[in-house]
């Protein structure tokens, strides 16, 4: 016979429950809890260790009412599944949990509708401040972060952005993949780009185009070809660029996801990575090396590192000077990438 359910809430205790208990007055107990104002030491001591026997905590919700702050931060990001945000969210949290503030961690599956809707929940939660992290917003979501807390983006800004900013150095990091390449004697060199509406991608094609001209070299037809960030983007593409006359002896992919993809595409159809031809990625997500279906169970990918840690310190430092200075100058801060070069490029054939 099952046993009749106990209904009774248990009490939460209260400053008053710890004053009486310690036969003092409530707003004694207040200031010893809250650290503001003198109390003896030995009633300090008394009342914390009546606290921590009785189970006290501070109401996060009272403390809200009181200050204004909720002590929140919301730091949205683009996918869940791509390795290189947790370093970026580990990177805010070490800065912002040292400030005594905790994350809400949203994914926004690159989706305008879902990012306005995260958006709207973190203001109606009355987060203190936000961080976007690669994220392309849409008209409806400015709208909303500018009359809301402050706010930093990461990685992605709108072509007329006027806040605080951190980023990579794109320019330097397509510099580096191709002056690398351009060393190895390539000089047929194809470009499979990120979505036109990513400002990052946008800024790694121009830099693509004038570095190429720099360098001497000519964007045939065909050559630049736009995808979206997704794996599956990079088998079209390897796809299209196969089919250029000449071929080129060189792709450089929008990440590392489209590259392996480009590679195990090219493996398919009898060409060796980077016998004939070379690839590059960018954003050194899976470190040194990589197994499973792509087939290079003992090679590491060369790749641009952007150096995700402190791009996301970086971001939660520029939040909490901007919420302590909400007037102060606007910040953009540019961080510098890192080549490592490993087994996917090689002297052109």
């Amino acid at each position: 016979m099952s046993q009749p359910r106990d209904n009774t809430t248990i009490k939460r205790p209260t400053m008053t429950d710890i004053a009486r208990e310690c036969g003092l007055s409530r707003a004694t107990v207040a200031r010893a809890l809250s650290g503001k104002g003198y109390v003896n030491p030995e009633r300090k001591a008394l009342i914390h260790q009546a606290a921590a026997r009785m189970g006290y905590r501070a109401s996060t919700i009272a403390r809200a009412l009181r200050t204004q702050r909720t002590s929140s931060i919301g730091v949205l990001i683009a996918d869940i599944t791509n390795p290189i945000f947790p370093e970026i969210v580990k990177g805010v949290d070490e800065v912002v949990s040292a400030g005594d503030y905790t994350i809400f961690l949203c994914n926004t599956d690159e989706d305008a509708r879902k990012q306005l809707a995260i958006i709207r929940s973190l203001l109606d939660r009355q987060v203190d401040g936000i961080i976007l992290v690669s994220q392309t917003v849409s008209d409806e979501s400015q709208a909303l972060l500018e009359n809301g807390p402050p706010y930093v983006l990461v990685n992605r800004r709108p072509a007329r952005h006027a806040g605080d900013y951190v980023g990579p150095d794109n320019a330097m990091a397509v510099r580096q993949l191709l002056e690398h390449l351009y060393g190895l004697g390539h000089r047929r060199i194809a470009y499979i780009t990120g979505p036109a509406q990513s400002s990052t991608a946008r800024e790694r094609r121009d830099s693509f185009t004038a570095e190429m001209a720099r360098l001497g070299c000519s964007i045939p037809p065909g050559y630049l070809v736009e995808g979206n960030y997704q794996a599956e983007s990079g088998r079209r593409a390897a796809e299209a660029l196969l089919a250029c006359t000449p071929r080129p002896t060189a792709i450089l992919a929008a990440n590392d996801f489209v590259a392996l993809e480009v590679i195990s595409f090219l493996h398919e159809h009898g060409l060796q990575v980077p016998e004939d031809m070379s690839v590059t990625g960018f954003d050194d997500a899976f470190k040194m090396r990589f197994s499973g279906r792509y087939p290079l169970p003992a090679q590491g990918l060369t790749t641009v590192d952007q150096p995700k840690r402190e791009l996301g310190r970086s971001a939660g430092n520029a939040l909490l000077a901007r919420m302590a200075r909400p007037d102060a100058p606007v910040r953009t801060i540019i961080l510098p990438t890192t080549l490592n070069i490993r087994d996917t490029t090689a002297p052109a054939g």
